[in-house]
């Protein structure tokens, strides 16, 4: 029995030393590590560098939590009208799903780019998403083969928008190192985004190495954000009253404007 124990624990060294071997080796690097959002923020570029082990295909995964929510109609024809049919909310999706690689994904077998979530259709979302169909009697969760056309169009908004996206030889590797850059978009989610590095030779993956970064909001956007969670009213409150604001300066410089403009046609008539 003593004797199986420490073969055990001998193999759990082992196996422990060469990961970390592997994570040494391939010296991962993800920069920036945080990503400021401010008032100004139209973007940023994430920058992703590293060893290539063995002269191995480079896949990579840019991922944010599976926490993302978002609300769909489904439009059809009522009587001599289009309205909306269906109100659905799409959740636990990441909003954030790049993948990028220096080899085709035709180069991988289908159950790899499945298990690693590194397929074109981004097959696992499909997997993870769960869409409730809003309806008078309340909340209803829809079967799978119901749910995916919502899903689609949800990863089709995501496309639009710069969320989702698969770059095939975005990926360059020379003298045994790889590098890539990812433009991240305005609209990315501030929450903490990992980076998962595959290393695939063979059809094997011999290697696999993970950071992360992460999005904050900073100054009066940062400000902002709190108030609206944490001080939910006074924030309605000085919404309504910016806009009051904002809608009165308008109206009295329109009005400015064309009396000003209505006295001097007054005048050239007069002349």
């Amino acid at each position: 029995m003593k004797r199986l124990t420490s073969i055990v624990l001998g193999l759990i060294l082992i196996l422990s030393f060469t990961s970390q071997v592997m994570a040494d080796e391939t010296q991962l690097t993800v920069s920036p590590e945080k990503v400021e959002v401010g008032l100004r923020f139209q973007g940023a570029t994430l920058n992703i560098s590293g060893i290539v082990p063995d002269d191995a295909g480079v896949y990579i995964k840019v991922l944010s939590p599976n926490d993302a929510i978002l609300d769909l109609s489904k439009k059809g024809k009522v009587s001599l009208f289009w309205m909306n049919v269906e109100n659905t909310s799409v959740t636990k999706v990441p909003k954030l799903y790049q993948i990028l690689s220096s080899r085709p994904l035709a180069d991988l077998t289908e159950d790899q780019k499945k298990a690693l979530g590194i397929d074109q259709d981004f097959s696992t979302v499909y997997q993870t998403a769960e869409v409730t169909k809003h309806s008078d009697s309340g909340p209803v969760r829809l079967e799978t083969s119901e749910a995916k056309d919502f899903v689609s169009s949800m990863i089709s908004i995501f496309k639009k928008g710069g969320l989702y996206s698969l770059n095939e030889s975005a990926v360059k590797v020379q003298n045994d190192r790889f590098e890539t850059s990812l433009e991240l978009p305005a609209n990315i989610p501030q929450e903490e985004c990992v980076v998962t590095v595959y290393f695939i030779k063979d059809e094997k993956i011999i290697g696999t190495s993970r950071k992360t970064f992460n999005v904050e909001t900073v100054g009066i956007v940062k400000w902002l954000n709190n108030m609206a969670i944490y001080e939910g009213p006074f924030y309605g409150f000085m919404s309504v009253m910016i806009a009051l604001i904002v809608g009165s300066v308008i109206a009295f410089l329109f009005i400015f404007f064309d009396n000003r403009k209505k006295a001097r046609l007054h005048a050239r008539t007069c002349t």
